[in-house]
């Protein structure tokens, strides 16, 4: 797999990067080949490969991406702003899974702290691929290299195939194992308990944030203060802290759920 980076790696690269980007800018090379030719010429490699799994890709975006009934599964990839003609032509790539019956359940409700004031679809979980792969961590590809190029696109279809789809796999097998992924530091695990409201699990969403919260008690103590604090004020204007979201949400929602009706 492309090497996994530690935060400060990555603070003194993109730092280098940003000053690689500006001077190019100042004398453009117009005889090599563009970041975002080498991209797609990159991806198509890829895509090729996994059409065979299902997935379809589009050059908008671009993503890859294969549907369910209800799923969607999605691998979008990001160029980097810093990329170089002719130096540099990197992606980072994230995983995420829709949900039809999510999105439905989520514009059922007025309130913001179900239905977020964002564009929909929304995800129910989402990363970076790296962190789906051994070790976890931020990974960028580089397809900048044409005599490298093959083995780049083959080792994303490698992290693909053993880092997104099994996230992938999780969403079409049990639903316990849906909400096991709350027990990942990221991403918040409001997507998932969502998830689990929408699919109608009230009693197995309320055992995963309890689960949640009892393994943080840090978290758990800020989240029932907040949770009081919200029950007797009113919900917040603002997103912060997990705690506070989790608190917020908990009261918009009417936790605890397994009393409002059973699980299917």
């Amino acid at each position: 797999m492309a090497s996994p980076r530690s935060f400060a790696e990555i603070i003194a690269a993109t730092a280098q990067q940003k000053l690689a980007a500006a001077k190019a800018r100042q004398a453009p090379a117009t005889a090599v080949e563009k970041p975002r030719e080498a991209i797609l010429a990159g991806l198509r490699i890829v895509a090729e490969t996994i059409a065979s799994d299902g997935f379809a890709f589009s050059s908008s975006g671009p993503k890859f991406t294969r549907k369910t009934t209800d799923l969607s599964f999605e691998i979008a990839v990001q160029s980097d702003r810093n990329n170089v003609a002719g130096q540099r032509a990197a992606i980072w790539v994230h995983a995420a899974v829709y949900s039809r019956s999510l999105s439905a359940w989520r514009k059922a409700h007025e309130s913001p702290w179900i239905r977020p004031n964002a564009p929909f679809p929304l995800p129910a979980f989402t990363t970076q691929l790296g962190y789906l792969c051994d070790p976890p961590a931020w990974v960028e590809w580089d397809f900048c290299d044409v005599a490298k190029r093959d083995l780049t696109a083959n080792d994303l279809i490698c992290s693909i195939r053993t880092g997104a789809y099994r996230l992938f796999s999780i969403f079409e097998g049990s639903i316990e194992g849906v909400a096991a992924l709350v027990d990942r530091d990221w991403p918040p695990p409001e997507g998932i308990i969502s998830y689990l409201l929408s699919q109608g699990h009230d009693s197995l969403a309320d055992q995963t944030l309890r689960s949640y919260l009892n393994a943080r008690p840090k978290f758990r103590t800020e989240f029932e203060a907040l949770k009081t604090q919200f029950s007797q004020d009113g919900l917040p204007s603002y997103r912060t802290a997990i705690p506070h979201d989790l608190a917020a949400f908990a009261v918009a929602t009417g936790f605890p759920w397994h009393f409002s009706s059973d699980a299917k």
